[in-house]
């Protein structure tokens, strides 16, 4: 059966619950206190009656009872001060709220369930209206698995010989004879690019140092590779020829910041595009450079800031380009397929899931790698069909033929979780906290506290917030679990809150009670969030009419105020509050004194990135894509002279860390070893 919940359905059968063409299943007892709600939805239901007729005779809390509850509201992204869903009243209960309709499990498509509810809402219609109602849902069903029928694209793989190294980018040649791909044999900051011949099995090095080739690319003939190089903040294209043994590079284009991808149109000889920042602060465009002439053309532009065009690709019929799109203050990414001769947008696609390549696979479809899937887009019809989880680890590809891709595989090895003591100068690791093998239930967040831990791990697509103390780590107590997106902010420093990104909404969960109480909407950018100095408020900031403002919430009062504006980030300390604006640059404002005092520190605006304050001083990281850098100085300081710094490859230390403020410590993450392989990917 099929239960209709405002814009959700349930479907009894499989216990899950679907939202535009998305299935979330519930956990037997979720389920079981939904179905009550829903059988007795015109009335409200206390937590004795949920008691005595779903418990019985076993003995849990209330406290466990309402955890169901909120299990029940995040599911349904219901939001307990505005509930659209379930609404509770003191003294009395719990009651649905919303719309409920039930239609048999027959009725898949929206026409054959909008036809079951007339059914058995109008049984006394005429035999002859009944005749023609159920030859119109025959006909209805029909139409519906016909054009649903399930063609899912079967896969086999298989491993090309290579080196043993961490691999990151792979080009094959229009023959498909040579692959290249881009190395680092160990930790540093180096790669090298090789080339492998499949008909001979050999393997060269064509160049043994470059700094984050990102993009590569064969010349039509096959006479050149196209690479991308870095050094400093400088990148360049570049070209090796392969024609001669002495692999002949010449530089082709200088100047920019960064370029992520390089790519060609199969049907012309003389062009190159290419993926760029002019600069650190510039958008991410794709150019276009003719050998001949010497010159860069611009080929996208962007509206507003935090756009970037970071992968694209030319059709085989060289009428069509593909662009990927990001907006580096959303987790939203967008598809964009245009037509290059008479610059119209043809075809669009966008998700929330971080999508890591596009190709043209042929000349009507588009194929695309996210976290979850490798999949083709009908640019004509906009169907997507799924090719393959990408659980394998799939981080890279190239389209060799519509049947054919080549793809690099990642193999990660066992990664640790360590504190590092501070201040800066004592900057070294004092535990080893926890060691983790690809394929387990992933560490996602680790946040030490005192004696006590907060965690988020992940496994199969869910998401737990976790609590246990130090001393006792296998008594480990679950707050919450769900499917989407969940991130830890920061607990509070009694434990009797913890400040939580769920689904995109900042949100603040009572530990004592279980209540999750939302902050922000799904729609609302949020640049910064933190727990207050006397953490009875929430201080976040979001984006409103293009400025950013800086709000205060009031945890106990459940109300919120304007404080700055302006400032994209913020922190509270004991005179005052460390404000940043939407570059970054730090100031600080002294309560007592009403004064605005320009900082010398910038803090990286990059979401793998943090900043805090910290007994009297100024935490934060950074990072170029080579180096992690971990920055530290005194929250008086004006012209820069306590400003202190230490650096580690990014490859082994990444930027992100958290501060046990109680301890004095900060944690990072420490990865594994990583190697890679090259597979080949055959879509029958």
């Amino acid at each position: 059966m099929l239960i209709q919940l405002g814009e959700y359905y349930l479907d009894t059968d499989e216990m899950s619950l679907r939202v535009n063409e998305q299935s979330v299943v519930l956990e037997p007892k979720v389920f079981a206190v939904l179905m009550y709600f829903i059988e007795h939805h015109e009335r409200y239901i206390s937590i004795d009656e949920l008691h005595e007729n779903l418990w019985k005779d076993r003995c849990v809390s209330d406290a466990a009872v309402r955890r169901i509850i909120s299990k029940i509201r995040i599911v349904l992204n219901d939001d307990h001060k505005n509930p659209k869903y379930l609404q509770s009243l003191s003294k009395r209960g719990y009651k649905l709220i919303c719309p409920v309709s039930k239609f048999s499990t027959l009725s898949v498509s929206e026409d054959s369930k909008k036809l079951s509810s007339t059914e058995s809402n109008n049984t006394k219609k005429t035999k002859t209206f009944l005749l023609f109602a159920i030859i119109a849902l025959l006909i209805s069903l029909a139409y519906f698995i016909y054009e649903n029928i399930d063609d899912e694209s079967h896969v086999i793989t298989k491993v090309i010989g290579s080196i043993i190294s961490d691999k990151k980018v792979l080009e094959v040649s229009n023959d498909g004879r040579f692959i290249a791909f881009t190395s680092k044999l160990s930790r540093g900051n180096n790669y090298q690019i090789y080339l492998k011949d499949q008909d001979s099995q050999t393997i060269k090095v064509l160049v043994d140092d470059t700094r984050l080739p990102r993009g590569l690319a064969f010349s039509r003939d096959g006479n050149y590779l196209f690479f991308s190089d870095s050094v400093g903040d400088a990148a360049s294209l570049k070209r090796v020829g392969l024609t001669n043994k002495e692999y002949k590079i010449d530089v082709l284009v200088t100047h920019f910041y960064f370029i992520s991808d390089v790519f060609i149109d199969k049907n012309e000889s003389k062009v190159i595009y290419f993926s760029a920042q002019k600069s650190r602060e510039s958008a991410m465009l794709i150019y276009k450079f003719n050998i001949d002439a010497g010159l860069v053309e611009k080929v996208t532009s962007v509206s507003q800031k935090g756009e970037h065009d970071s992968r694209a690709d030319i059709s085989p019929n060289s009428g069509k380009l593909v662009v990927l799109r990001v907006y580096m203050d959303s987790k939203r990414n967008f598809i964009r397929v245009l037509d290059l001769k008479a610059s119209s947008v043809l075809f669009q696609y966008d998700q929330n899931e971080v999508i890591y390549d596009v190709h043209w696979l042929d000349d009507d479809h588009i194929i695309l790698l996210d976290d979850k899937k490798l999949a083709k887009i009908n640019v004509k019809t906009g169907r997507l069909d799924e090719i393959a989880t990408t659980g394998q680890g799939i981080i890279s590809l190239d389209v060799v033929s519509p049947s054919m891709l080549f793809a690099i595989k990642d193999t990660y090895g066992i990664s640790t979780i360590a504190e590092k003591k501070l201040p800066l100068s004592n900057f070294k690791n004092i535990e080893l906290i926890h060691g983790e093998q690809a394929g387990q239930r992933r560490i996602v967040d680790y946040q030490p506290l005192g004696d006590k831990v907060w965690m988020i791990e992940k496994l199969k697509g869910v998401s737990d917030l976790a609590f246990y103390k130090k001393q006792k780590p296998k008594e480990k107590v679950v707050f919450l679990s769900t499917e989407k997106s969940l991130e830890l902010i920061a607990p509070s420093l009694s434990g009797q809150y913890v400040l939580l990104k769920l689904h995109g909404r900042i949100t603040v969960l009572n530990t004592l009670n279980n209540n999750l109480t939302y902050i922000s909407k799904v729609d609302e950018m949020i640049g910064d969030a933190a727990f207050s100095e006397d953490e009875k408020s929430i201080l976040y900031t979001k984006k409103s009419n293009g400025e950013w403002l800086v709000f205060e919430y009031s945890i106990k009062e459940e109300a919120q105020s304007i404080l700055f504006e302006g400032y994209r980030f913020v922190r509270q300390f004991k005179d005052g509050y460390i404000l940043g604006d939407n570059t970054g640059k730090l100031s600080r404002f002294n309560v007592n004194l009403k004064t605005m005092t320009p900082l010398q520190i910038t803090v990286s605006k990059e979401k793998n990135t943090n900043w805090d304050v910290v007994n009297g001083k100024i935490f934060w990281s950074s990072h170029n894509l080579i180096n992690t850098t971990f920055n530290e100085i005194d929250i008086d300081d004006v012209d820069g002279s306590s400003l202190s710094s230490t650096t580690f490859d990014f490859s082994v230390i990444r930027p992100n860390f958290y501060v046990d403020k109680i301890n004095n410590t900060v944690v990072v993450k420490r990865l594994g070893s990583r190697t890679s392989e090259i597979i080949t990917i055959e879509v029958q």
